[in-house]
């Protein structure tokens, strides 16, 4: 996608995506004005409540390191305004955030889905370390990593990340929790990466579902109850499989869901 480039960053990694502060945000956001005098605007009126001048500096390089509202991420903007509530929407932005965030990607997608599989019951924030560690090593090259102190926010920032998007549970350690998507992300999901992949195979075992922790198994089972209820279609006969979706396109259903 277009938009800003992303290195390994412990900011973010220890900041977060901060749905909540995003999604006000992205509710009084001026679509004609550009990314950048949106920020300032948000900074100098604080319409979103920040409790200090220190934390809307910080939020507004979030916002401009992570999104690009100006382009891809313009939906984001539209389906905040049009009436999406936070925890529909909290999906969907994660989405759209794992997009510039290879960090953040292989941390819900493959190593926290892998502890899932494995049967892991409980993280600490020492495993997430080590997981950034790894993840460095390979990403920055030998010799080079991030301080212990920045380690070790980055790695309880990341588990923060998985908590606020109702992946985790708990306070020291970590639990998996169940998740199942709301139906409106699920359908957001559903039209973009059928338009992404070509293919409801290639669809159904997309790795983007891995962020929710969710199989390709998870999947199926969601779009047959959709099926028997008539809100898709979704036939299988042996590998054959097809999904029919009630809207042609991505901008059709978000039309048929603005309130």
């Amino acid at each position: 996608m277009s938009g800003p480039a992303f290195k390994p960053s412990s900011f973010l990694a220890t900041k977060g995506v901060m749905a909540e502060a995003t999604f006000r945000a992205f509710q009084c956001w001026n679509l004609d004005a550009t990314t950048a005098e949106n920020v300032a605007t948000i900074r100098q009126t604080n319409p979103i409540g920040g409790p200090s001048v220190g934390w809307l500096k910080d939020f507004g390089k979030i916002l401009l390191r992570r999104f690009d509202p100006d382009g891809p991420d313009r939906l984001l903007v539209e389906l905040a305004q049009q009436g999406w509530d936070l925890e529909t929407w909290r999906p969907v932005l994660l989405w759209h955030a794992s997009r510039t965030d290879p960090l953040l990607t292989d941390f819900l997608g493959n190593w926290l889905f892998g502890l899932r599989d494995q049967g892991i019951v409980l993280i600490n924030t020492q495993a997430a370390v080590d997981f950034l560690r790894t993840y460095l090593k390979r990403h920055l090259g030998p010799g080079k990593t991030w301080s212990e102190s920045n380690l070790t926010q980055s790695a309880s920032g990341l588990l923060r990340t998985g908590v606020e998007f109702h992946l985790l549970r708990g306070r020291a350690a970590k639990q998996f929790e169940p998740y199942r998507l709301p139906e409106r992300s699920f359908f957001y999901l559903l039209h973009v990466l059928m338009a992404k992949y070509g293919s409801t195979d290639r669809m159904l075992h997309a790795p983007d579902w891995r962020l929710f922790l969710l199989r390709s198994s998870d999947i199926e089972e969601e779009l047959l109850r959709l099926h028997q209820f008539t809100k898709l279609r979704y036939e299988r006969a042996g590998s054959m499989m097809e999904l029919t979706l009630p809207h042609r396109t991505l901008t059709e259903y978000l039309r048929s869901t603005a309130s």
